[in-house]
């Protein structure tokens, strides 16, 4: 019943950002050095940088608005995690270690895989401590918005109210008043016509363009062309099997994990009880399974005895990554120290890819090889032809035997939808004098993926004014929509002051009834909506206007106020909880206010659009 609410509240992540937990880092402090660098704010004792934004960022637009946007996310975080730290607040290991593991992006079955950990880790971040920092910080945004920010109580009172808004509907009946519809009062006359060409005579006029002959260097398209021959598959898989074959190795492992800050002989203690098992191990390998069940201390891999699938060399911090690839298919290891704590890992699998596999990847790595080079030789040749032989492309068709493509219109200040065509750099060769007016080709233009263009003018037309009898028609519409839109716009309000004074309210041609409520307007406009429901159920019928940048003017004639129906006790609650959560934000934004106040935010001199 209350999708409409559910689908335009204001939630927590609006005014934080992404803050929950997540496994893309939006971090500031792992990433910003304490200089003396310009700074773009400074948020009590915290810079944030401009390298700090562009992480926060990546990939995604940066148009001014989104980088400020994106800039207060961090304000907001800071201010947060400010105040926890002040209250000493941090995470533990434990709670790290269980964070990472219930995050979907690293499950497989439901359980946390080692292997996909291994592999973003290896993808976006240079070690497991940035990363294992970002969650860190997380964690306290979490928990202070939890503190801050939790279920909020909602009375039955209240919620039974809004449903009753909400759920309450108008049976009402529309007039439209249109520009059209006055379109025997506008003055259209041939003198009002001229006046309007006079007064916007830019607008009717036609820029310069041009159509072009042109050619395209592709290396992709050389590539396509060659020939690979099944031996320098071989020689090329031969000599590079060990990164093509892309060997991956299966292992499973019995962790005892090790705290950072652990003395000696707490870290001697745990050392004892790994070897302790590894004994037990070594007696019995079949036990294993049965052994990292009981004992592992990694959350992830435990309840599978200790599997942690298949990985690539490097994936796994590199006393575990080295010791793994020393080892043959069922051997088990001598205990393996990593900054996690001791390790006992049992070589389970090794596989590979054959050549058949890998066939088309070489064959592709080899055309584009080939490619590279014979696009640099011709590229040479295309420059050098291009400009001796330059008032005709058939040089560099005979040479490089190119196929000469044609353009439609090209606009010198609107480029083409076209991807290659619409190229900035190429609109500003052709529109050069000496490919203009002197009529030669263009310089070799890089229009980027590896493609060369060079293009000549085949046609020319100048910039010129339309003239007055071709756009007569044009005008008479564009008047009579804009001073319709007016004289709409007046008879609307007047009509209305005469309705609500009832005035000929049956006199009107009204529209077929309709029923609409706040949560189901039937496509009406927001501002429709509010203007229909402003209106008092006292009196009826009642009457609203609204204006719309259609130019119309549209009355609603208001017949019935239709109760809202019975609410169930599922309605209740989710409209209890949608009500609690924006309580929770407005509770959140004064507390946000209040750090502010305590935590003073300050510009520093570096600005969004600098370069470093």
């Amino acid at each position: 019943m209350f999708e409409f609410v559910q689908n335009n509240k204001t939630v927590i992540q609006v005014i934080l950002g992404a803050v929950a937990l997540t496994f893309v880092g939006f971090g500031v402090g792992s990433y910003s050095s304490a200089t003396d660098d310009p700074y773009l704010v400074k948020v009590g004792k915290t810079k944030i940088y401009k390298r700090d934004l562009d992480r926060a960022l990546e990939g995604q637009p940066s148009d001014p608005a989104t980088r400020q946007a994106a800039l207060e996310n961090l304000i907001r975080q800071e201010l947060l995690l400010a105040e926890a730290r002040d209250h000493g607040a941090a995470v533990s290991p434990d709670q790290l270690r269980k964070a990472i593991a219930s995050i979907p992006a690293f499950q497989e079955n439901g359980q946390f895989s080692a292997q996909r950990y291994s592999e973003f880790l290896k993808s976006r971040y240079p070690n497991p401590e940035a990363f294992e920092a970002d969650i860190s910080r997380d964690i306290l945004l979490q928990s202070q918005l939890s503190s801050v920010a939790g279920t909020q109580f909602v009375s039955n009172t209240v919620v039974t109210r809004v449903a009753g808004l909400l759920g309450e509907g108008r049976e009402l009946q529309p007039l439209v008043l249109k520009p059209s519809d006055f379109a025997s009062e506008v003055k259209t006359d041939a003198a009002a016509i001229k006046a309007y060409y006079d007064a916007n005579a830019k607008r009717f006029s036609l820029p310069e363009q041009v159509k072009l002959d042109y050619v395209v260097l592709s290396q992709d398209a050389l590539a396509q062309g060659i020939k690979v021959s099944d031996a320098e598959v071989q020689k090329y898989y031969d000599q590079h099997k060990a990164d093509l074959a892309g060997e991956q190795r299966r292992a499973s492992h019995i962790l005892l994990t090790v705290a950072k800050d652990a003395k000696p002989e707490q870290k001697a203690k745990v050392k004892a009880e790994a070897e302790a098992i590894l004994k037990e191990v070594r007696v019995n390998p079949a036990k294993f399974a049965e052994l990292a069940k009981a004992k592992s201390q990694d959350p992830g891999s435990a309840e599978k005895g200790g599997d942690l699938g298949f990985f690539g060399h490097g994936m796994m911090v590199k006393p575990f990554d080295d010791a793994v690839f020393k080892m043959k298919p069922g051997q088990i290891s001598d205990l393996v120290e990593t900054e996690y704590g001791f390790h006992i890992i049992r070589l389970d699998a090794v596989k590979s890819q054959s050549l058949d596999d890998v066939k088309g990847a070489v064959v592709d790595k080899l055309q584009k090889q080939k490619a590279a080079a014979l696009f640099h030789e011709q590229a040479g040749k295309l420059n050098e032809i291009a400009y001796q032989q330059a008032d005709s492309l058939k040089g560099v068709v005979d040479a490089l035997k190119l196929e000469v493509k044609h353009s439609d219109w090209v606009r010198r200040n609107q480029p083409s939808q076209d991807e290659l065509l619409g190229n900035a750099k190429l609109l500003s060769a052709v529109f050069s004098d000496d490919v203009l007016k002197k009529k030669h080709n263009s310089e070799v233009v890089d229009i980027g993926g590896n493609r060369l263009v060079v293009a000549r003018i085949a046609e020319h037309q100048p910039e010129r004014q339309q003239p007055l009898a071709d756009v007569t028609d044009a005008i008479r519409k564009e008047l009579v929509e804009r001073d319709g839109a007016k004289l709409a716009d007046k008879k609307g309000q007047a009509l209305l002051a005469e309705l609500k004074a009832g005035k000929g309210v049956d006199a009107q041609k009204w529209g077929p009834a309709a029923t609409v409520s706040r949560r189901a307007a039937a496509g009406m406009p927001a501002a429709d909506v509010r203007a229909v429901f402003a209106v008092a159920g006292s009196k009826l019928p009642g009457f609203a206007g609204v204006r719309h940048d259609t130019g119309e003017y549209v009355i609603y004639r208001v017949n019935k106020v239709i109760p809202a129906p019975a609410v169930t006790d599922a309605d209740k609650a989710q409209l209890g909880n949608v009500l609690g959560e924006l309580s929770a934000n407005s509770q959140l934004a004064s507390y946000l206010k209040a750090l502010r106040e305590k935590y003073p935010v300050t510009a520093g001199k570096q600005s969004l659009t600098d370069s470093n």
